[in-house]
C-alpha cells in the first residue's frame, strides 16, 4: 500500500487543505532551534569554564560567538521563545487539518450509508459499521498526524542534520549511517510481522463490538428466556480471541518499541568504539560538538522510524473506509446459473400501468 497513490489522500488531505505545507515548515524551523539549544550547551561551557578547548566550535562556524554571559542567556531565550512559538503554530495548525479531514471523511460516509437501500443496509448487523466511525477514524487521524506529518518533518530535520555531521566530520557520519542503514532490514521485518497481526486484531474486536451491540438490543428477550449465561459464554469465547489477538500485535510491538529506543545509544556507543581502537586523532571540542548533534537527531530517527508502521495502520482503516464510500447502495438482482437475470413475472394490470 502506498500513501502517495490513495486517490482520497492526494485530493482531500494534500489537495484540499494546502496549510499543511505550510505546517511542515513550521515545524521543520522549530525543529532547527534544537540544535542550537543543543550547542549552546558546549557554548555555556566555554563561557564559564574558560577551559579553551571549543565546545562551541560549530556555532562560531556560523559566526555566533558571544563573550558575556548575559548576552547568552538573552540569546537562548529569544531561541526557546521562537522554538515555542512555531510548535504551537505547528501543532494546533496540524491538528485542526486532521480533524477536518476526518469531519469531512466521517461526512461523506455517513452521507452514503444513509442513502443506502434497507435491504443493502440490513445485510450485516450494523454494529459492524461502528468501528469505521471509532477505531478507524482513529488511525487515519494518527497516520496523517504521527505518520505522514511528523514522518515528513523530522525526514527534513535528519537530512538538515546529517548535513551538519558531515561538515563536523564526514567519516564518523558516514560510518553511522551505514549502521543505520544495515539496521533498516530489521525494521521492515517487524513492521511486516506486525501488519499481518492487524486483520485479525481488528476482525476479532469488530466481532466482539457487534455481539455486545446486538446483545444489548435484544436485552430483553435474552432476560425473559433465561440465556444470559448462555450469551455471555459467546461473549467469553470472542473475548478471548481479542485477548490471543492483542497479545500477538504486542509482541511484535514489544520487540520495535524496545529497539527503537536502544538505537541512539547503539549509535553513540559505535562512533565511541571506532574512535578508541583506531586511535583517531580528534579534539574534545570536535567530538563533544558531534554528540550534541546526533543526540539532538536520536528522537527524530525514531520517529521516522514509526513512521511508515503508522502510515500501513492508517492506510488499512483508510482503505476500509473507502469500500464502504464506493459501495453499491442498492439491492443486488437474483442471477440464475447462465449469469442472466431471471425474468420477473408481471400481471397483466401491471403491464398496463
Amino acid at each position: 500500500m502506498n500513501w502517495f497513490s490513495n486517490k482520497t489522500l492526494r485530493l482531500h488531505w494534500f489537495g484540499k487543505d494546502l496549510k499543511v505545507g505550510l505546517w511542515l515548515a513550521l515545524g521543520w524551523l522549530a525543529s532547527l532551534s534544537t540544535f542550537f539549544l543543543s550547542l549552546m550547551i558546549g557554548w555555556f561551557y566555554d563561557l564559564k569554564f574558560q577551559e579553551g578547548i571549543s565546545k562551541s566550535e560549530l556555532l562560531k562556524r556560523f559566526g555566533l560567538n558571544i563573550q558575556r554571559i548575559d548576552l547568552f542567556f538573552l540569546f537562548m531565550g529569544i531561541i526557546i521563545l521562537l522554538k515555542f512559538s512555531l510548535q504551537f503554530a505547528e501543532r494546533i495548525g496540524i491538528n485542526r487539518s486532521a480533524d477536518l479531514f476526518i469531519h469531512r471523511l466521517a461526512s461523506r460516509l455517513y452521507r452514503k450509508q444513509i442513502n443506502w437501500q434497507p435491504e443493502v443496509f440490513e445485510g450485516r448487523p450494523f454494529g459492524k459499521y461502528l468501528l469505521r466511525y471509532s477505531g478507524d477514524m482513529t488511525a487515519v487521524r494518527n497516520m496523517l498526524i504521527q505518520g505522514i506529518h511528523r514522518g515528513l518533518r523530522d525526514g527534513l530535520f535528519l537530512i538538515t542534520g546529517l548535513g551538519l555531521l558531515l561538515w563536523i566530520n564526514s567519516t564518523w557520519t558516514l560510518w553511522l549511517s551505514a549502521l543505520a542503514l544495515l539496521a533498516l532490514p530489521l525494521f521492515l521485518y517487524l513492521d511486516q510481522k506486525q501488519l499481518e497481526t492487524i486483520p485479525e486484531k481488528r476482525n476479532s474486536k469488530n466481532e466482539l463490538l457487534n455481539y455486545v451491540t446486538t446483545s444489548f438490543s435484544k436485552h430483553r428477550i435474552i432476560s425473559e428466556k433465561g440465556n444470559s449465561e448462555y450469551n455471555f459464554r459467546g461473549f467469553r469465547r470472542r473475548n478471548k480471541r481479542v485477548l490471543a489477538a492483542a497479545n500477538q500485535y504486542q509482541k511484535w510491538e514489544s520487540i520495535r518499541h524496545a529497539l527503537i529506543n536502544v538505537t541512539g545509544p547503539v549509535l553513540i556507543a559505535f562512533l565511541l568504539g571506532i574512535l578508541y581502537f583506531s586511535n583517531q586523532v580528534t579534539t574534545a571540542g570536535e567530538l563533544l560538538t558531534f554528540l550534541l548533534v546526533l543526540a539532538a537527531l536520536v528522537p527524530a530517527f525514531r520517529n521516522v522510524i514509526k513512521a511508515p508502521n503508522l502510515i500501513q495502520k492508517g492506510l488499512i482503516s483508510l482503505l476500509k473506509i473507502e469500500k464502504l464510500i464506493r459501495k453499491n447502495g442498492e439491492p443486488q438482482l437474483p442471477v440464475n446459473s447462465a449469469g442472466r437475470i431471471p425474468a420477473i413475472p408481471i400481471s397483466r394490470r401491471t403491464a398496463e400501468l
